[in-house]
């Protein structure tokens, strides 16, 4: 019996022993040792956020130098809004021209520098032609004794009229002047947007707002009232024989001439009003047998 009382005392001296021991354990350098591990935890994710945040930081910074290498900007008058980008130098993306504004022409004050919206398939072509013909030279038709077959260029931003302003090298279009008829009234040659009729069309902008619609109804009736109902069409002047625009008078150098009154030119206006997708771009096409004769 003694025996096995001293048998359960060693036993139970062992377990209390492993038991205070591992107590003292997680007390002491168990806590250390935990604490250490995470420590090192900790400073792993510090390092790994270190080397994220670094990483980000020279993504950012090669964006910079190449997408915001200048802090210069331009602007671009689009005809109907500016834009404003920033310069980049050596970018190609850049807007290669300015749509300068017309402060001359009295049309442009209520219809814009790019007028034309309604048939699609035309206004590309008549707004390409509006960036260097005034609207008048379409939209009026000069009759009788004011018809003079006068035109002459004016500069978009200044009003004035001015020498040919066509190079050779020139795209068309970038001349930064216009093409203005001109009238005679009593006797004398005139510019159909006369200074007057600027006057009155800046004068009815300013005060639109204030007028009764009887009052807008008859200042816009005096103020189209030289615009034709049907204006000039293309083969006005893409035409051999008599074409409206006196082209050499302008400065144009004769192979140009010789272009813009082609057969070519004037058969792609007369003829092709339908456009045809190729076939090889329709969708579905030679992908169903065809029908037996």
């Amino acid at each position: 019996m003694k025996k096995i009382l001293a048998k359960l005392y060693i036993l139970v001296g062992l377990v209390a022993t492993v038991f205070f021991t591992l107590l003292i354990w997680n007390l002491t350098l168990g806590k250390i040792v935990k604490e250490y591990r995470n420590r090192q935890q900790v400073e792993t994710i510090i390092k790994e956020r270190a080397l994220a945040k670094e990483e980000k930081e020279k993504v950012e910074a090669t964006f910079k130098e190449a997408i915001l290498e200048s802090e210069e900007t331009i602007k671009h008058y689009l005809g109907y809004r500016v834009l404003e980008q920033r310069f980049i130098k050596g970018h190609f993306h850049h807007i290669d021209f300015n749509f300068p504004p017309d402060n001359r022409n009295y049309c442009i004050a209520c219809h814009g520098d790019i007028p034309h919206d309604k048939v699609k398939e035309l206004r590309a072509f008549d707004n390409m032609h509006a960036s260097f013909i005034a609207c008048q030279t379409c939209h009026v038709r000069l009759e009788g004794n004011a018809k003079t077959g006068v035109f002459k260029w004016y500069d978009r931003e200044t009003g004035e009229i001015i020498k040919s302003p066509v190079k050779e090298g020139m795209r068309p279009g970038t001349y930064n002047a216009k093409i203005l008829p001109f009238e005679r009234v009593n006797g004398t040659l005139q510019a159909v947007d006369t200074p007057e009729r600027i006057a009155f069309v800046r004068e009815y902008s300013e005060t639109e707002k204030t007028l009764s619609e009887v009052q807008k109804t008859k200042a816009r009736r005096i103020i189209h009232n030289i615009v034709s109902k049907k204006p000039y069409v293309c083969e006005a002047c893409h035409q051999k024989e008599d074409p409206l625009l006196p082209f050499k008078e302008l400065g144009f150098p004769q192979h140009r001439i010789d272009t813009m009154v082609s057969n070519e030119v004037i058969g792609m206006i007369k003829k092709y009003t339908d456009f045809y997708i190729p076939l090889i771009l329709d969708p579905g096409v030679g992908t169903t047998a065809p029908e037996s004769q």
